[in-house]
């Protein structure tokens, strides 16, 4: 199954778990071996395998344990500046979003007398 935004959490999860199983498996681990290598309990594989909520660092050791950590730099790469924005920056890397300000609403002109003819 591809992974895309059109994807609940949860189908997300499941399919990640699926894949993690099957890369252990590959590798011809137990549950148990890669928990022993990846520094966590049988417990946090089987729910990571299940598709269940598990922090993200059970993740990443399971994924370091498996020779495979390398692959979360695809998930998120580095953001990309573009050249002309870091010249007018002087090199420095933005660091926060700032909303922009929103115009000011124009002031009606002043009512006269006898304006309404």
């Amino acid at each position: 199954m591809r992974i895309d935004n059109h994807l609940s959490d949860e189908s997300v999860t499941a399919e990640l778990g699926e894949r993690l199983a099957a890369l252990r498996v590959a590798r011809s681990l137990t549950q148990e071996q890669l928990s022993v290598a990846a520094g966590i309990s049988k417990r946090t594989v089987e729910r990571l395998e299940g598709g269940g909520s598990t922090q993200l660092v059970n993740l990443i050791r399971c994924l370091r344990a498996l020779d495979t950590l390398s692959a979360m730099d695809a998930l998120v790469p580095p953001a990309t500046s573009d050249p002309i924005d870091l010249l007018q920056r002087r090199g420095k890397r933005r660091q926060r979003v700032r909303a922009r300000a929103e115009a000011p609403a124009p002031t009606p002109a002043a009512w006269v007398w006898g304006d309404d003819k």
